[in-house]
């Protein structure tokens, strides 16, 4: 017997339930919609694209850090050894007179 192949009663069956589907005025329910995943449940791992993008979108946030950092230093050295100078300015000036 083929496995394609069903039996006598089987197709009884089948035609039983197609009659019965056609005599419905209203459309067959719709299925059950899944229910949702278990919030403590083990997460799936990300795959090594998610991987990848998560670990770039973190050296970014860190490069971005680190170049405020930078500039902000960068300012204030500035700022500080412009300040020294002028204060040498001045009391290079001072003495003079």
């Amino acid at each position: 017997m083929e496995k394609d192949k069903l039996s006598p009663k089987e197709q009884a069956l089948l035609a039983q339930a197609r009659r019965e589907l056609a005599g419905r005025k209203e459309p067959p329910a719709a299925p059950p919609p899944p229910p949702p995943p278990p919030a403590a449940g083990p997460q799936p791992a990300p795959s090594a694209a998610e991987r990848l993008a998560q670990l770039m979108d973190e050296e970014r946030a860190a490069t971005q850090e680190r170049k405020k950092k930078m500039r902000r230093n960068g300012l204030l050295i500035s700022a500080g050894i412009l300040a020294v100078f002028a204060l040498w300015l001045l009391s290079a000036f001072r003495r003079r007179r």
